[in-house]
């Protein structure tokens, strides 16, 4: 790597979008606050609001975060092919885009961490009040404390385009390979997601099986919703903690739906389906919601208070984009800086467990 500065675009958690150089081994950028960006509800887009006269770079900095992609040099396709460029970049499909089908993210608290390393403090149930007579002396208490520590990891990757390709290609080879580095982090995170999930532990059980009806009867044998509930009530009850969200695999998601006494509708007509996940109010149970991803290992439930349970830890986002001279080529280098965690493998000093795991026996 030469010792010559690196241009780099950096997406702070809290919005902030600077660019500007970066010099060799250091960490960020000596640059300029050229804008902010937010998300709208559904967290599908996102805008600049542009707090300098650097429109321009303002601009290719929002179609950078809104399509997942920077700008090559421009090239032959920019000059004379305008329009068949301008439909590849508005059907992202038609360049082989895979499906997103990534949900984990809805189970995580996210807590912006910009320093990459950080603390987070939680304490037991304070129960030690007591009623006392007239002039009588209360005891002193004490709250047990524990913390959390974020010490975010690094997710890297690297896309090289020759400046063959660039010249000779109608569609620059550099918008696919960022599409799908785009899609590989997810898949990743996904992937991180999930191991963290696994981490919070914790079996009070199994539930009977979700089966849909008996032989000569309307309705199941078994009410799952209620016996569900039931867990959740009790879990509630014996540590202070209620479930507020429950990961679920598609699979087992139809099975608990395809029970009679789910949703009160008559055999299976009311059957969720969600093909590729999804999330929604968890049906029967008001005041939970499911989160339904594929990649969650059938007849499990992970079951959690989202405020409490797990976290994500968000750090900045850069993304640096240089000349190799040694090998004629373009190279963009995207950094992802995160930790996803579970709370209670952290905490030894409390008693508290913010999330159990449910089986669903399967005859």
């Amino acid at each position: 790597m030469q010792n010559d500065p690196h241009v780099a675009t950096t997406f702070m958690p809290n919005g902030a979008i600077y660019a500007g150089y970066h010099e060799e081994h250091n960490g960020y950028p000596e640059a300029q606050l050229i804008g902010k960006f937010h998300t709208d509800k559904k967290g599908l887009v996102a805008k600049t609001r542009t707090t300098s006269k650097i429109e321009a770079l303002s601009a290719k900095v929002k179609a950078l975060y809104e399509v997942g992609r920077l700008d090559a040099a421009t090239t032959i396709a920019d000059q004379v092919n305008l329009a068949h460029l301008e439909q590849i970049r508005l059907n992202p499909e038609l360049q082989g885009a895979p499906e997103e089908y990534f949900w984990l993210d809805e189970l995580f608290k996210v807590v912006d961490v910009p320093m990459h390393k950080g603390r987070e403090t939680f304490y037991d149930t304070t129960a030690s009040a007591e009623y006392l007579d007239r002039m009588e002396r209360s005891k002193s208490t004490k709250t047990k404390y524990d913390e959390i520590k974020y010490d975010l990891k690094k997710l890297v990757d690297k896309a090289y385009t020759p400046i063959e390709d660039m010249i000779t290609t109608i569609i620059n080879p550099q918008n696919v390979d960022v599409s799908q580095i785009k899609y590989g982090f997810k898949w990743k995170r996904n992937q991180s997601a999930l191991k963290a999930l696994k981490d919070i532990g914790n079996s009070q059980g199994e539930l009977a099986q979700f089966s849909k009806l008996t032989a000569g009867n309307v309705h199941s044998d078994n009410k799952s919703a209620n016996e569900l509930n039931d867990k959740l009530n009790a879990y509630l009850k014996a540590n202070d903690v209620k479930i507020t969200h429950i990961g679920i695999s598609t699979k087992t998601f139809q099975e608990y739906t395809q029970n009679t006494w789910t949703k009160r509708g008559p055999l299976d007509l009311e059957a969720i389906r969600l093909n590729g996940g999804g999330v929604v109010p968890m049906p029967g149970i008001m005041g939970v919601t499911a989160v339904v991803d594929v990649t969650i290992p059938d007849n499990t439930l992970y079951c959690v208070n989202k405020p409490n349970a797990l976290r994500l830890g968000e750090g900045a986002k850069i993304i640096r984009r240089f000349y190799d001279e040694d090998r004629d080529a373009e190279a963009i280098k995207f950094l992802d800086f995160h930790q996803y965690l579970a709370v209670n493998k952290q905490i030894t000093k409390l008693t508290r467990k913010f999330g159990m795991t449910l089986t669903v026996a399967t005859s």
